[in-house]
């Protein structure tokens, strides 16, 4: 049931997303899911128009041509720390069974 009324409110909700890259600069207004103005003074060719509902594509086209979303990565799941994807670098709790000696009081398993 929660999870169809988060939906339901973001369906709602008025959103300004901005896309930047380098000095290009896309701004789309939604309002009730749906894609309400694009302002692209810059004329870079996106293939969204007025009206159409906003979905993941929208996103996955962001990250594919290197959009930064919000000012932030439009693709998080891609971002990289020293050339490796974020996804694939080990966090605590893995690098506790990895290197067990490394951690005081850790049982190792």
């Amino acid at each position: 049931m929660k999870t169809h009324v988060k939906l339901f409110e973001s369906w709602l909700r008025e959103e300004e997303i901005v896309l930047t890259r380098g000095r290009a600069e896309i701004r789309i207004l939604t309002r009730h899911g749906k894609i309400e103005e694009i302002v692209n003074d810059d004329r870079v060719p996106i293939p969204f128009f007025i009206g159409q509902p906003v979905t993941v594509f929208l996103r996955g086209w962001a990250c594919s041509q290197n959009y930064k979303w919000n000012g932030k990565s439009a693709c998080p799941d891609e971002e990289k720390v020293f050339g490796i994807k974020k996804k694939w670098i080990p966090q605590g709790h893995e690098l506790r069974r990895m290197y067990p000696s490394k951690f005081r009081g850790s049982s190792g398993s």
